[in-house]
């Protein structure tokens, strides 16, 4: 459970950090970044955690039987 606590705090600080340059943006006329490989990044991120989480609760119930 603490490298998965380890895990998902280091991918949400990377989120964040990733995430602060495209608030400083503009607006959408002068945005450098595509939308669609930010929107493809995020989606990545949720499927990956889910998968992790999955994966934890999967090895917890192994255990506990």
């Amino acid at each position: 459970m603490k490298k998965a606590l380890q895990f998902a705090s280091l991918a949400l600080l990377l989120s964040v950090v990733v995430a602060r340059p495209a608030l400083a943006q503009g607006g959408c006329d002068d945005s450098p970044e595509n939308p669609t490989l930010i929107l493809a990044g995020l989606a990545g991120g949720v499927y990956g955690l889910n998968t992790l989480r999955m994966r934890v609760r999967a090895r917890r119930a192994s255990k506990n039987r």
